[in-house]
């Protein structure tokens, strides 16, 4: 049975991952189409997963088993300035989607989260839901919402989380995950001086809303880029700076999200689907943020080197997965590095023709035993193996990991906050949208978060805070659908 995800692309960044994203995706699929007895390529199951078939005469969609006729992207494509947009639809990928798919404005937020939680929440609420409504009833069964979006500015930050919001009270039942790409966390490089508010308001409302959010720090982006981690090679970028290193960043987590659902999409011998992440990678309701990390990072990698011996190359992706070179988050100018964080569940997913099972299950093991886990979750892993490799033609693994090295990020986070609140700095350009009182709602939230994160370690006095939160899941689950165990 198919099981859809529409993607939701908010704001410059999340227009230009999608662009990235949808490519890769197209790219993906035309390499493993399959064919009828004319050589005609058939619209496949898995092509349904993120595409429509629509006949072009009749406008009707065409299902899982037909002629390939007019692929549509399952996308709403969203940002306040009318740039990206149109030269989305200018560009070679514009007839995956239609106007209709659009929804813009021409002022933009300027960078300012309550410009677009508020303002712009509130102008476009009625036509984003049919939008969304467009896109949701042509599917047979939707899974998934994938947000792309950034934090720093404004419109990825503010309307993108406002639309979450609107999607958990309109579509409660269906799975909500956000890709959300955070400034640096040192603030180098970081040109928006208010973005540490857009941040921390914004995580407010995905600690709230989203099942899962997928953190990547922007600097680690720009570094592992050059490392060429998109697949492309360093030698496609000509500068962090410039339009090809733009491209290639965004081809990271363009690379993230097929990942992500390749197990589902294509055979394998252990399919993962999405709702098994959030099952078995969430044991706490607000406590979803999955660190992502990514290997081979470039062409020397493990992944890439034809005739190694399968458990040597699978020992080799793991080893590289979880060291810092490999994480899409940082603390300084480093990834941050798993082995020293107190790990509550992690996912595991590799892709590869040939792999055997028996081989990711004895480096999962290795791990167990080696990385710290709280006593009532020692085997808290999730495995993903899918046969077909993605476009860089090698194997590959992607892991996200639900730790308290996120706080690392959160507390550099507050710390930029503070600085600018203390003085009350920008605070009434806020203001002019939104009650003050805001502000330290969201401070306290992410506050709360990161203690909920310190005390269900294994450090110390985990287990009692442990015990209560489960507790809390286990109420949650009772009112509605939430955390499995």
């Amino acid at each position: 049975m198919p099981r859809e995800i529409v993607t939701i692309q908010v704001g410059q960044c999340g227009n230009q991952i999608g662009r990235s994203f949808w490519s890769r995706a197209l790219h993906e699929h035309a390499e493993n189409a399959k064919y009828d007895g004319d050589s005609r390529p058939v619209f496949s199951e898995a092509m349904s997963t993120f595409f429509r078939n629509v006949n072009m005469s009749t406008k009707g969609e065409m299902y899982a088993g037909s002629e390939i006729c007019d692929l549509k992207a399952r996308a709403c494509l969203i940002d306040m300035e009318d740039g990206v947009l149109a030269e989305t639809m200018r560009g070679p990928l514009k007839d995956l989607f239609s106007t209709a798919q659009l929804l813009s404005d021409v002022s933009g937020a300027g960078n300012n989260w309550a410009h677009g939680f508020y303002e712009y929440g509130e102008k476009y609420q009625d036509l984003f839901l049919e939008l969304v409504r467009s896109q949701a009833e042509p599917c047979d069964s939707l899974q998934s919402f994938f947000l792309m979006h950034s934090l720093g500015g404004g419109t990825g930050s503010g309307l993108g989380t406002r639309l979450l919001e609107l999607l958990a009270d309109n579509y409660g039942g269906t799975y909500r995950f956000a890709t959300s790409v955070l400034p640096s966390s040192s603030g180098e490089g970081d040109d928006v001086i208010t973005s540490p508010y857009n941040s921390v308001l914004a995580l407010n409302q995905l600690t709230e809303h989203a099942d899962a959010v997928l953190p990547i720090d922007n600097a680690r982006l720009s570094v592992l880029s050059s490392k060429g981690a998109s697949g492309s090679g360093s030698n496609a970028v000509k500068s962090a700076k410039g339009r090809d290193g733009f491209d290639a960043m965004n081809n990271v987590v363009a690379r993230l999200l097929t990942d992500l659902t390749a197990s589902m999409r294509f055979d394998g011998d252990l399919n993962t689907d999405l709702n098994e992440i959030t099952t078995n990678l969430v044991p706490f309701p607000r406590m979803h943020y999955l660190c992502p990390a990514l290997a081979p990072m470039g062409l020397g990698s493990h992944g890439s080197r034809g005739g190694m011996n399968s458990s040597v190359m699978v020992k080799g992706l793991f080893r590289d997965c979880f060291s810092p070179d490999c994480s899409l988050i940082s603390m300084g100018e480093t990834g941050v590095n798993v082995r020293n964080s107190s790990v509550l569940a992690c996912g595991v997913f590799v892709r590869g023709s040939g792999i055997p099972i028996s081989d990711v299950n004895a480096n999962v093991a290795r791990l167990q035993a080696e990385l710290r886990m709280p006593n009532w979750n020692r085997e808290g892993f999730k495995i993903g193996l899918c046969e077909v490799n993605g476009l860089e033609k090698r194997s590959s693994m992607m892991t996200l990991t639900n730790s308290d090295m996120i706080n690392g990020v959160f507390e550099s986070l507050v710390e930029r906050f503070n600085k600018l609140y203390r003085r009350k700095a920008n605070v009434h350009h806020y203001t002019q949208f939104c009650d003050a009182g805001i502000f330290d709602e969201a401070l306290g939230s992410l506050e709360q978060l990161i203690q909920d994160y310190k005390d269900v370690g294994t450090r110390g006095g985990g287990a009692e805070r442990g015990e209560d939160l489960i507790w809390d899941a286990a109420e949650s689950q009772k009112k509605g659908r939430g955390v499995a165990f």
